[in-house]
């Protein structure tokens, strides 16, 4: 049977080398192909062919036949139920872009590869011979059916930085089993877009170099740390896009952390989190169910410098004893804050304080502590008695309040004059 797939070959570096791409039709394998396809290599950097035509596989018997001619392969389309890659084989990088009726993955003993991914797929596990390519730094298998993520399978790719498992099926994930446990190189990991409901953090302990791990679009309500567990490199951990109604991370050890992002989900308290970090400087809670904020809660973190706290159910903002704060921005748009109170705060590094889309009725008092913070009050139902004095921020833009040309229409119930063509639009 003849395979037909469009296919990219590479000698060298693939992507932004800058080489011109040799376009080729039908490249019939079984004929006088193979002459054909090694002149255009020796011609150009990049081949691309249209259709291939081979007499057994796409994969195994034609890799092997190239693999002393190119460095990297990228299949469009790839149509067969099996891709294959021969022992001893050379080239360093596979990419699949679309395997729709491929089902399973075999490699033989390869000590050449360093990335492989694949993308919409029916393959359902992991395969059984990924140890034997033991030079992979990179590998992905996205959107196909794997449903369970045992790490012990990649106990000997120690090369493996690089794991992207984002749009499968997967409902669990079983940690590395046997002592003393084998540690893994991952450092980067993705499983977004999975169907995980519950999650252990001490699942990744075996895993002492993750730095990014990225668990969003998943169905998580539960997040345990059920031992106490260094992550000694992690400094991006995203959660977004769950169920989580409550997070609790203390018993983490994560001196290199320096981003949460936990939206959307469906916390009504500040998470819960590590009191030592000391280069955390981002946090985000876009999209949960929090309804006041006490500024206090961050007086741990002496390099905290950004939180984004929006589309939540904010009412009051405050203080509840002194507290001094590093941060540049604080973003609270898009909730229902109707008392923003800065007393005890201490923010001279702040730049820009963010409340669009509240109910405020008063611009908050920031100017003559903070000179230099620009802020943004759209949305907000000001009464145009309240925003008259700041005339002069809204001319240099340092407040920011629904502004249009003169003859424009507002949308609030009143307007004044802020120069000869601008309008600043307010409440009577």
């Amino acid at each position: 049977m003849w395979h037909h797939l469009e296919l990219h070959l590479c000698v060298g570096q693939c992507v932004g080398a800058g080489f011109f791409i040799c376009e080729l039709g039908t490249i019939n394998m079984t004929s006088d192909g193979g002459v054909k396809l090694r002149r255009a290599i020796e011609k150009q950097k990049i081949v691309h062919i249209e259709k291939l035509i081979v007499a057994v596989s796409a994969s195994g018997p034609f890799l092997q036949k190239i693999t002393n001619f190119v460095d990297t392969v990228i299949y469009n389309n790839y149509r067969d139920a099996t891709f294959f890659v021969p022992n001893d084989n050379t080239i360093s990088e596979i990419d699949i872009i679309s395997a729709r009726t491929t089902r399973t993955f075999i490699a033989g003993s390869n000590v050449n590869l360093e990335s492989f991914s694949i993308e919409q797929c029916l393959i359902d596990r992991l395969p059984p011979t990924l140890s034997k390519m033991t030079r992979l730094k990179s590998f992905s298998i996205r959107r196909c059916m794997l449903t369970v993520l045992r790490l012990d399978m990649f106990v000997e790719n120690q090369n493996l930085n690089y794991l992207d498992l984002s749009y499968n099926q997967i409902r669990q994930l079983i940690p590395i089993t046997g002592r003393p446990a084998r540690m893994l190189s991952i450092a980067k990991l993705y499983l977004a877009g999975n169907v995980l409901e519950r999650l252990d953090m001490a699942v990744f302990v075996a895993m002492p170099l993750l730095s990014e791990l990225y668990i969003t679009d998943n169905r998580i309500v539960t997040l345990d740390v059920s031992a106490p567990i260094a992550l000694p490199n992690l400094s991006d951990l995203y959660l977004g896009y769950n169920k989580l109604v409550s997070l609790d991370l203390r018993n983490l050890t994560l001196p290199k952390v320096e981003t949460f992002s936990f939206g959307p989900n469906a916390l009504t308290q500040m998470p819960i989190l590590p009191r030592l970090m000391p280069k955390f400087n981002y946090i985000s809670l876009f999209a949960n169910n929090l309804t006041q904020l006490d500024m206090t809660y961050f007086r741990p973190y002496p390099n905290l410098q950004k939180i984004y706290i929006t589309s939540n159910q904010i009412t009051t903002v405050r203080a509840s004893s002194p507290v001094r704060l590093p941060l540049v921005h604080l973003v609270l748009t898009d909730n229902k804050i109707t008392t923003f109170n800065i007393t005890g705060w201490h923010m001279p590094n702040i730049t820009l304080l963010n409340l669009d889309g509240n109910r405020l009725t008063l611009v908050p008092p920031v100017f003559d502590r903070y000179p230099k913070v620009v802020l943004v009050m759209d949305r907000n139902p000001l009464p145009c008695n309240a925003l008259s004095p700041f005339k002069d921020r809204l001319n240099n833009d340092q407040l920011q309040k629904e502004q249009r040309p003169l003859l424009m229409a507002c949308t609030t119930t009143s307007s004044f004059a802020i120069d000869e063509t601008l309008k600043a639009c307010c409440d009577k």
